[in-house]
């Protein structure tokens, strides 16, 4: 397609879009960087770009995404990734495809992205299950201990 045409349709995409368009983008950036801050390694620190890229190459046996990509992805530089994309790092991060589009555009009711995140540690989702059932009174104790464990480990509340 010739250039000048290229644009011309660029501009009316833009032009019918409009303020959707604007307000939309960054959103998949931001979430992305949401992830990369709340989601730690084994190790305790933040992935890198370089971590995630290699952990879901390596779960998928074949190259499916480099670390440059996934770093535009983050930065913003690029928001159009593919299905395939989307659908690898919703895995690494443990949260629903969905996550990276506006609420606005989806069912409500789904489970928030901290709560995905942070039940994709087994023991987390033991606790989780094991105090489902319990009293009111017993699940404010246990609050209180959990509240009691986070501050002796200086781990900020979520």
């Amino acid at each position: 397609m010739h250039d000048g045409t290229h644009g011309l349709l660029r501009r009316g995409v833009d032009e019918v879009m409009g303020e959707n368009s604007r307000a939309l983008k960054g959103l998949l950036a931001s979430r992305l960087e949401h992830l990369f801050q709340t989601t730690r390694g084994d190790d305790g620190q933040p992935y890198s770009a370089a971590d995630v890229a290699a952990a879901i190459n390596a779960a998928a046996g074949e190259h499916v995404i480099g670390a440059t990509y996934v770093w535009q992805l983050k930065t913003g530089r690029r928001d159009n990734p593919t299905y395939k994309h989307l659908l690898a790092l919703s895995r690494f991060f443990g949260v629903p495809p969905t996550y990276f589009f506006d609420e606005a555009d989806l069912e409500r009711g789904a489970i928030p992205p901290k709560v995905a995140a942070a039940l994709r540690d087994d023991d987390v989702r033991d606790i989780a299950l094991r105090a489902a059932g319990l009293s009111e009174r017993t699940l404010k104790a246990l609050r209180s201990m959990i509240d009691s464990a986070r501050a002796m480990e200086g781990v900020q509340q979520s």
